[in-house]
């Protein structure tokens, strides 16, 4: 039933629009940009058309949007999207489609959020990729051998290739949005946390071999940490959501994992951040906004 589920939100559907609060303070005009850990499928309340996008009115950016009292959001937000996404046409794998998410930019936008870079990575198909149904390597691939081993040659590490080859589509998603909304405050949001901060994994919790939990870490760190630059070349803010998330990883028990495994409680998609996570990260993202750039 959690692939059944899974396949039927991470596609892609049309921007959905709130409808606006005459006499609201904060920003006119609110856009979401960015992939299923920003529209939070399988989060209470799911909304737009078709549903398999993901979206819920409570996913972080809903959640920005009251707490700063947006007086127009739009959430354009669809789970698997990339870079390319914002820009071109998103086919689902069930053969929905979405507009580019840029159709949602306008000249008198006010603030901007966007969450996006871990789909050019695949970072989602690495950590499956790691999936080791025995607690020590034993066999031929993929089910006997580290995953780092898949990864590594010499000095050669495929996914840091890829975290590069991502660098310079989330810098260009980054200009495209100062070019449409010259107005507007952006602010890109890192991924939080995935697993472990430090120590080893929990297998069979999560059946991935604790040298595997420590690459996939790694990695997970160099990619927010891309994120980060990509930002700061293009002169938007960055909100971390890595570091307030640390301790709430995949590992940690029920209710305090942000991050689901294949469970549906707490409300989330699996392997994907829960509403706890989305919580929090609301938080973090309305402080850096009422704080100022």
């Amino acid at each position: 039933m959690a692939l059944v589920l899974a396949a039927a939100v991470v596609g892609a559907c049309s921007p959905s629009v709130s409808g606006p609060r005459p006499g609201a303070e904060g920003p006119f005009r609110y856009v979401s940009l960015g992939d299923s850990y920003v529209s939070g499928p399988l989060l209470p309340e799911p909304y737009g058309e078709p549903i398999d996008c993901g979206r819920s009115r409570t996913n972080w950016p809903a959640q920005v949007a009251r707490a700063i009292d947006a007086r127009q959001f739009i959430d354009a937000s669809c789970g698997s999207a990339k870079s390319i996404h914002m820009t071109e046409e998103q086919r689902a794998p069930l053969g929905s489609k979405t507009r580019p998410q840029f159709e949602a930019l306008t000249p008198d936008t006010d603030l901007v959020t966007i969450g996006v870079g871990g789909n050019d990575v695949g970072f989602d198909g690495l950590a499956k990729g790691c999936v080791n149904l025995l607690p020590f390597p034993l066999g031929d691939a993929p089910w006997g051998r580290p995953c780092i081993q898949k990864n590594v040659f010499g000095s050669w590490d495929k996914t840091s290739w890829k975290i590069e080859q991502a660098r310079p589509k989330v810098t260009a998603v980054l200009a495209g949005i100062i070019e449409r909304a010259p107005a507007a405050r952006v602010i890109l949001v890192g991924y939080p946390v995935a697993f472990p901060d430090s120590g080893v994994g929990c297998w069979p919790q999560v059946p991935i071999l604790d040298v595997d939990v420590k690459y996939l870490r790694d990695k997970y760190r160099e990619m927010n940490q891309m994120l980060a630059d990509a930002a700061q070349s293009q002169g938007v803010e960055f909100v971390d959501a890595y570091t307030p998330s640390i301790g709430h990883d995949v590992c940690q028990p029920y209710p305090n994992a942000w991050v689901n495994t294949i469970n549906l409680d707490p409300p989330g998609l699996p392997l994907h951040p829960n509403i706890y996570s989305h919580n929090r990260t609301a938080q973090a993202v309305t402080a850096a906004i009422v704080a100022g750039p």
